[in-house]
């Protein structure tokens, strides 16, 4: 047996929140696995909202999800997803960092994650769920995962149940992304 990757540790909580027919948020889409992950889940009666600032990101994603008339697109940083969501949302998903195989200069950044993460707070509902792969190897991954993680260790503890999970080891010449999970309280 081997441990799971914080990646396979969010889908696996994000499935056992999900149901056929919810909106769900992909905040960072990159190469569209989460989105399509996601679609499979609330199925062709859901929505899936996804979000990237890359053209080539959203290109990916559109040619993973052409089977999914359920996924809406949007050229945009996940700030904008505020916007751009028409109601509530029973998960969202973030991949934070940069786009693997892509311009490593351009990353998600602390100030754009925070103002999502506020707007995915007001927009999700009792019994949702919100995850974060948080990658801090990067240039500027290790401020923006201080900020995430501040401001998981913040939510109110009457509304919501917050939680990291992270390697015990690793490589010192990079320090090992890590997953912060926030479920709503029902009620």
């Amino acid at each position: 047996m081997s441990l799971p990757r914080v990646t396979e540790m969010a889908h696996d909580f994000v499935r056992r929140r999900l149901r056929p027919g919810e909106a769900v948020i992909d905040a960072t889409a990159g190469n569209g696995h989460d989105t399509v992950f996601l679609a499979e889940l609330v199925g062709p009666g859901g929505r899936v909202d996804a979000f990237d600032i890359q053209p080539e990101a959203i290109a990916a994603t559109r040619a993973r999800v052409a089977a999914h008339p359920q996924v809406h697109l949007h050229l945009c940083g996940h700030e904008c997803l505020a916007e751009a969501v028409p109601g509530t949302v029973a998960a969202a998903m973030f991949n934070l960092g940069y786009l693997p195989l892509g311009d490593k200069s351009i990353a998600t950044r602390p100030e754009n994650t925070l103002a999502a993460l506020a707007a995915v707070r007001q927009l999700l509902v009792p019994g949702g769920i919100l995850t974060a792969v948080v990658y801090p190897g990067h240039p500027g991954g290790s401020e923006e995962a201080a900020a995430v993680e501040s401001w998981f260790s913040s939510l109110e503890a009457a509304r919501f149940r917050a939680a990291s999970y992270r390697p015990l080891q690793g490589d010192s010449a990079r320090r090992p992304p890590f997953l912060l999970v926030a479920e709503r309280r029902a009620g």
